[in-house]
């Protein structure tokens, strides 16, 4: 006798929905002109002169948020099996709420050279994954309708970030007096993914998935230029963001498998 045995051989179609998160952090510190050489006049000035190496170091700072959000999507895919084991390759596309945010005011305090202060400052910055996206290899093992997989491939994403550091004008010859930076970023970074799996097929055409995903889009930086005051504007002073983004994404997800090839036979 004979009879069908299920296979997920095939193509499919499907959504996704669940958790994003994870680790965002900000470095912040002065560039452009505020890297050359000190003179008499604290900077942001229209000599273009910079800091001491005491009030460039205390000037840096370092964030780290964590965050979370949702995340809604669609993917598409080919499966090939071979006995109970399964290939395949599957890309998705991803919309997300994961935002990051940072607030810091800062009292003034003494400079380098105890003449001068460094002013009290307020800095604000934000970074937000819009959409991101993976391609990736699956690789696994199927126990008739059930399905573990190990995933991994190239991960895309879409950011966008800003900053804006704003300096006070109080203190005695105050350092950074009246400087106030503002800029923003938008860019597309390419990492990679990796996670795994489980997936159920409840029909022959429909399955049920849960899933991980571990994302790393790396480093950027961008800088932010110096606004006001309007006499040193020209004069190249600016401040460098630099953002790094870790996420894990944790959902479920629904598929249809388009029949390829006709089912497996098994022998009784």
């Amino acid at each position: 006798m004979m009879a069908p045995a299920f296979s997920w051989s095939g193509c499919y179609i499907g959504a996704n929905a669940g958790w994003v998160g994870g680790r965002t952090a900000h470095n912040t510190a002065p560039s452009g002109a505020y890297l050359s050489a000190a003179g008499a006049l604290a900077p942001p000035n229209a000599a273009g002169t910079g800091l001491l190496a005491g009030d460039f170091t205390s000037a840096i700072h370092s964030y780290e948020t964590r965050d979370s959000g949702g995340t809604v999507g669609g993917q598409v895919g080919c499966n090939y099996q071979v006995s109970t084991f399964l290939i395949g390759l599957e890309g998705d596309f991803n919309w997300s709420s994961l935002r990051s945010n940072v607030n810091a005011a800062y009292t003034a305090f003494p400079s380098a050279n105890p003449l001068f202060t460094i002013s009290p400052a307020t800095e604000s910055l934000s970074t937000r994954l819009d959409w991101f996206s993976t391609i990736r290899g699956r690789g696994g093992f199927t126990f008739d309708r059930w399905l573990v997989f190990a995933t991994g491939g190239l991960a895309i994403g879409h950011f966008r970030s800003s900053t804006s550091v704003v300096y006070g004008t109080s203190g005695t010859s105050p350092v950074f007096s009246g400087a106030s930076h503002a800029g923003e970023n938008t860019t597309t970074r390419l990492g990679y993914a990796i996670g795994g799996g489980v997936e159920y097929a409840f029909t022959n055409n429909w399955s049920l998935k849960a899933e991980y995903l571990y994302m790393n889009f790396g480093s950027w930086s961008y800088a932010s230029a110096l606004a006001a005051p309007a006499a040193a504007a020209t004069a190249g002073y600016a401040w460098t963001t630099n953002v790094s983004a870790r996420e894990h994404v944790a959902r479920v997800g629904i598929n249809y498998k388009f029949d390829w090839g006709g089912p497996v036979v098994a022998r009784y």
